[in-house]
């Protein structure tokens, strides 16, 4: 019997749900090929600014995975051989007879006036790097955190950083968007309520305004304000990781792929694609990024994979929208279930368990209850001090 070749680019929500449905393929060398060798709970990064999550909740070592047929490569990616059934990273090149393209995304980017230090929360080293620097910097003069975008991650790293550091005298935050309105998925109502939230813990709110550009600890905006002693943050959108194919491929603006309905590229039959690499589309409209599409399009691509290798048929992807919610530390705002409104505490703790269910095994998950049941809990604070006035208790 044939021994396939599988390659499976990046360990995220998709490639692992992906590599998971794969293992039962007796006859498959599967390998996993990610640029960090961690899969990284990405919702919660924020969390860490607030302590509410310990940092080592956040991550998993792929390398826990591997055995049996599975092995896991730490490496780049950059480029695709539709033609030569090859994947070809930094390190080293890798064979397959099918390919799962599961890379996800990387911020936009960085404008060439910013010539000072930019710091990004798309990954556990970028989180890690943001809350050091919080802890070596928060002192007698007042820092000052600007955050470029306010959407999702944006307004989670505001909440979570006054979280983290409660005095407005030594954390000022401001978060800047070059949009007349935050959040448009949002109701009157629900912007209304978040906008009220951020004002009364003193984060400041700049809507149509953009960042000009900054220079070690000074940023400059667009209605003329210079801010000093700045930390800056760069929050203002994805887009999917950049992959080079031998061959043209057809893309959305933002970098995603289109594929036929059982997530393959066109033409590729043994090629698939899933999570935020793949243009994921329903009713002729391409969704957005959203962990639970990346989560079930790994699996189909995986199964799909594994079918097409067998001479069976593949399934279409029909994606099924299971709501968002926006964690805003104390509050929320959300829609769930097929349009069911969520918020306040009721979203925030839904977001933990949510969290906790998608995580990487029972041990880790625990963390994500405990958090979901007691929103009080910090047991990983800011420079080691506990929030005022706060314990490991109850939750009130």
């Amino acid at each position: 019997m044939k021994k396939f070749k599988i390659v499976i680019i990046g360990g995220g929500f998709a490639g692992l749900q992906a590599a998971r449905s794969l293992r039962g393929l007796g006859n498959a060398e599967i390998t996993l090929v990610d640029k960090t060798g961690i899969a990284t709970m990405v919702p919660a990064l924020p969390d860490a600014l607030s302590g509410r999550l310990p940092m080592d909740k956040l991550f998993r070592p792929l390398h826990e995975l591997a055995g049996g047929n599975l092995r896991v490569i730490v490496d780049t990616v950059e480029s695709v051989s539709l033609e030569h059934r090859s994947v070809a990273g930094v390190a080293g090149t890798y064979d397959d007879d099918g390919l799962i393209i599961a890379g996800g995304s990387v911020p936009l980017a960085v404008p060439d006036s910013f010539e000072g230090p930019v710091h990004m929360v798309d990954s556990l080293e970028g989180a890690r790097a943001l809350r050091a620097e919080i802890e070596t910097r928060v002192g007698p003069d007042p820092l000052h955190l600007v955050v470029a975008g306010a959407g999702y991650t944006g307004l989670e790293l505001a909440a979570a950083a006054r979280r983290g550091v409660p005095d407005p005298g030594a954390l000022c935050i401001t978060v800047v968007d070059t949009a007349e309105d935050i959040l448009p998925m949002l109701t009157d109502r629900q912007r209304a309520a978040v906008r009220s939230y951020l004002e009364a813990r003193s984060i400041t709110l700049l809507t149509s305004t953009l960042v000009r550009k900054t220079q070690e600890s000074v940023v400059e905006l667009s209605d003329g304000t210079t801010i000093g002693n700045a930390l800056f943050v760069w929050s203002a959108g994805m887009r999917a990781a950049p992959i080079e194919f031998d061959e043209q491929v057809e893309r959305t603006p933002d970098g995603r792929i289109l594929t036929t309905d059982t997530l393959a590229v066109p033409g590729h039959p043994e090629v698939f694609v899933a999570g935020d690499q793949a243009a994921l589309t329903r009713d002729g409209r391409v969704l957005r990024r959203a962990v639970n599409f990346a989560f079930y399009s790994g699996r189909r691509a995986g199964r799909n994979l594994a079918a097409e290798l067998r001479g069976r048929k593949p399934k279409p992807f029909h994606p099924v929208d299971l709501g968002w919610v926006l964690p805003l530390i104390e509050t929320s705002a959300g829609r769930v279930f097929g349009g069911m409104r969520v918020g306040g505490r009721f979203g925030l703790r839904l977001h933990y368990l949510m969290c906790g269910f998608r995580h990487f095994g029972g041990r880790r998950s625990g963390a994500y209850y405990r958090a979901a049941l007691n929103l009080r809990r910090t047991p990983a604070p800011l420079a080691g001090s506990p929030l005022p006035g706060e314990r490991e208790g109850s939750d009130p």
